[in-house]
């Protein structure tokens, strides 16, 4: 038979067991822990290290708020309270450990007016760069390969290797009209928010220094605004104010020192800026360049260190830039996803041309020096060969700074997406509402599961939208496909797949900004096709998680493991799946545990529609009545299919072809019982099925370590390749680098079975007003010898009750020379649970039984 299993990888634990014991109240500082937990012992064999913890359930420190006062947590303020596991050494190690390593620059700077070296330096010269800081340049081969590396045969990129030069005849007129000859004249506007980029990594100042070593001629304006940064990096520009520069040959003249503290996500300081420019600056072609972080179509621009409370959402950006009175040859974005549909729409009524990332950008980002010297050669170049320049070297850079980058930067054609895509969008949303209308969800569903998806950890839901249309194979489909192509002048990713140059919002791994996204495309006045489709999508999606959290006998991981039996999908009739349906839609139901974790385990049932879709405005009541029916067609899964077999000596689930076809992964859950609620070590895709294809319910005890220390871990990005048998899968840790909340992201592969350790990306994470925001890291933070870590972990009170994050460990692990290493430790305890987690294409979790660890 077909096996419509879902793919999981094979984990391959080192050989050799640590032993664990329980123990009693444990010790801390600032507060009292007074959480039982389990310790480890010295082990043997030759491989053996110290004995290092697996947390207790204490609470994060006081920046996080203080314990919980009484009972067993004990009272007091300040740090964390310690008390909890201790974990035994590796008897043999697996590690495969991998840096990034980033350029550094140099922190000082002249205090003059004028600031900056001898002119007539190049790219190649070493020594001193804006005010003294320390510099670097380095060639690039005119040929756009430059320090490119080979990449793996694995990865099979989307690159181009030419510009595409052809406009399609419905292309609108460009406003830019270049004059020729070299004749015209160039005001390029960086709009640098420095971020924690600059206060903790000298990013900003890095880049300014390629500025700087670039040979600008007299027709070129290169006009910076700096801020938001709580440090910067040099002895020059200041944290206090925002500032505005000119960088002329050779160094940086001060035009503003003290424009005031403004805040960098405000679109009228970027209004403010783009004026001065534009008044003091005339020209004949305005390029206009965002520079920080990024979060997608749904939070947009910026991350001010100054003032975190909000983004500029890419709406304020149209906004902005139509109260500017100018139009702009390109607009770009130095800053993470920000290669998406929706920015496309804001920007076309002012641009022509737009250069941005559908990934996540290095830290290292755009490198300056070379294209802004081609443009002062030829100020009459052509954009997209201009954006060559800028996407080949951006490439070049990264990937040699880390051959493991994953990088992304295009330029898309404006004046033909506005000529081209409207009708075929259109088409594109009509055609799949009336795909989601009729019994086709889950197809829609598993085109959008196969999809290329950007930031995954971060679950924001941006994913290739040629890559997406290919998958769903639809006449209206392809021919969306073909116009976004047609309109992506130029692309080149780095150990991405199936990246073509443009993003889109399409909801799934998380439903909570639908009803911001459903704002913001009424803001853009974007046709109401492709909004309904999406509306209908979370809607089907979360009417069959609402449904399968109200079965009879509950589906959260709690109700099975506090005394369930399995998991179960609701067999009741249409009419009692109206109810349910209504009953969510006035926000009137009450689930069997009200539990949320940080994490997104979903353990717990989810109880609205407002809820889970971040507003109630979507669904309405006429439409309850068909949801219901087409849930009613899917094939159930009760308690009764969940419940354990045995088969062959082994704890088996068995499940039907059709069954099958509806789980799109399963994951191992594990548990810790530390006498005081359940420490929760995430999920992990490994599984294993007998020949007859049956699920076996089984575990080994193994979980992952990061240098003796066991962690809590998360899949977020699963790839698989039926044909090659090629996999990839990425999962993070949640954790405090030094102070800082961040996702620790791993790697396993075909290629890299042990694991790789690829980095660390901050969490930010704000509220402006109502609405929840959460803006992606530029470059992953590189971990270092010395360095702090404190790993995390979602604990659950014995009720079942989400209680917070909490540190996993009683002491912090300090990096030592040999740098971090991916373990596998055999844990042995009283109190260890575990469950096989199955997800369906509604992204509904049912769990196999809860069983305990023997032995």
């Amino acid at each position: 038979m077909a096996d419509k299993r879902p793919h999981s990888r094979t984990k391959t634990p080192s050989s050799g067991t640590g032993h664990v014991s329980k123990r009693g109240s444990g010790t801390g500082h600032g507060q009292v822990g007074n959480i039982g937990g389990l310790h480890g012992q010295q082990g043997s064999g030759s491989s053996s290290r110290p004995g290092a913890s697996l947390g207790s359930s204490h609470k994060k420190g006081s920046s996080y708020g203080s314990g919980m006062g009484g009972g067993y947590y004990g009272s007091g303020s300040g740090g964390p309270s310690y008390g909890g596991m201790k974990l035994l050494p590796l008897l043999v190690i697996i590690a495969v450990v991998f840096f990034f390593v980033m350029r550094g620059c140099g922190s000082d700077f002249m205090s003059s007016d004028y600031y900056g070296q001898d002119a007539g330096t190049t790219t190649t010269t070493q020594g001193s760069g804006i005010g003294g800081s320390s510099y670097q340049g380095t060639s690039f081969s005119t040929t756009g390969s430059g320090w490119m590396t080979t990449q793996s045969s694995a990865y099979q990129d989307t690159s181009m290797s030419a510009v595409d030069t052809s406009v399609d005849a419905a292309a609108r007129d460009k406003f830019t009209k270049i004059k020729g000859g070299g004749e015209d004249t160039v005001t390029v506007m960086v709009y640098m928010c420095g971020a924690d980029l600059e206060s903790r990594s000298g990013m900003a100042t890095r880049d300014l220094n390629e500025m700087v070593y670039a040979d600008i001629s007299d027709k070129v304006n290169v006009i910076v605004e700096t801020g938001g940064a709580k440090k910067w990096q040099n002895s020059v520009v200041s944290a206090s104010t925002n500032q505005r520069w000119k960088v002329e040959k050779g160094g940086l003249k001060a035009l503003d020192k003290n424009v005031g503290k403004k805040q960098m996500t405000d679109p009228d300081t970027l209004v403010d800026f783009v004026n001065f420019a534009k008044e003091n600056y005339p020209a004949d072609r305005y390029m206009l360049i965002f520079w920080d972080h990024g979060g997608g179509s749904v939070s947009g621009y910026g991350y001010d260190e100054l003032y975190p409370n909000r983004t500029m959402t890419i709406d304020e950006i149209q906004t902005a830039l139509k109260k500017t009175g100018i139009t702009y040859d390109f607009v770009g974005f130095d800053a993470c996803l920000m290669a998406g549909m929706e920015t496309a729409m804001a920007v076309e009524p002012c641009a022509d041309y737009l250069i941005a990332s559908e990934e996540t950008e290095p830290g290292t980002g755009w490198y300056y020096t070379n294209w802004l010297t081609d443009l002062s050669n030829n100020t009459s170049i052509a954009t997209v060969d201009l954006a060559k320049r800028i996407i080949d070297d951006f490439t070049s850079a990264s990937a040699s700074a880390s051959s493991r980058s994953k990088t992304t930067l295009s330029i898309i054609d404006l004046a033909e997406f506005k000529g081209v895509i409207p009708d075929v969008l259109a088409g594109f949303g009509t055609s799949l509402n009336a795909q989601l209308k009729g019994e086709n969800y889950q197809d829609v569903a598993k085109a959008r599961s196969d999809t290329r998806e950007f930031a995954s950890s971060s679950h924001i839901d941006q994913v290739d939208l040629v890559n997406f249309c290919n998958n769903l194979g639809t006449d209206e489909a392809m021919k969306l496909a073909d116009a976004v192509k047609g309109c992506v002048k130029y692309n080149k990713t780095y150990n991405v797949t199936n990246a073509y140059g443009m993003s889109v919002y399409f909801p799934y791994s998380s439903l909570k900004s639908v009803n911001s996204m459903v704002k913001i495309y009424e803001n853009l006045d974007m046709d109401g096709s492709y909004s309904d489709s999406i509306k209908s999508f979370a809607t089907l999606e979360s009417s069959g998680q609402i449904v399968t959290s109200q079965a009879p006998q509950g589906t959260g991981l709690f109700d099975v493991l506090l005394g369930g039996t399995g998991s179960s999908s609701s067999s009741s009739s249409s009419t009692d799946l109206t109810s349910i349906l209504m009953q969510a839609l006035s926000g009137s139901m009450t689930g069997t545990n009200s539990s949320y974790s940080g994490s997104g385990s979903g353990y717990g049932s989810l109880l609205d529609y407002a809820s889970l879709l971040g507003g109630s405005g979507i669904v309405s009541s006429d439409s309850i009545s068909d949801i219901a029916s087409l849930l009613g067609n899917r094939a159930v899964i009760t308690s009764d299919d969940l419940a354990l077999t045995s088969k062959g000596g082994q704890d088996v689930v068995t499940l039907s072809d059709e069954q099958w076809a509806q789980m799109k992964s399963v994951g191992l859950n594990v548990f810790v019982d530390d006498g005081a609620g359940y420490i929760d070590l995430g999920i992990d895709n490994v599984a294993s099925y007998n020949d007859d294809g049956d699920l076996i319910v089984s575990y080994d005890g193994t979980w992952m370590a990061i240098n003796g220390q066991v962690v809590a871990f998360y899949i977020c990005q699963d790839d698989y390749d039926e044909e090659t048998g090629y996999y990839y899968t990425m999962g993070y840790i949640p954790a405090e680098l030094n102070g800082v909340y961040v996702n620790i992201l791993v790697e396993f592969s075909s290629d890299n079975e042990e694991g790789v350790i690829l980095g660390a990306s901050e969490v930010y994470e704000g509220t402006d007003g109502e609405k929840t925001f959460s803006t992606e890291g530029k470059g992953m933070i590189e971990i270092t010898e010395g360095d702090e870590i404190d790993f995390l972990c979602d604990y659950y009170s014995y009720d079942g009750t989400f209680q917070d994050s909490y540190y996993l460990n009683d002491t912090s692990l300090v990096v030592g020379s040999d740098g971090l290493y991916i373990q596998t430790l055999t844990l042995d305890n009283e109190g260890i649970y575990y469950s096989y987690r199955l997800t369906d294409y509604y992204n509904a979790n049912y769990w196999t039984p809860v069983k305990k660890l023997e032995g």
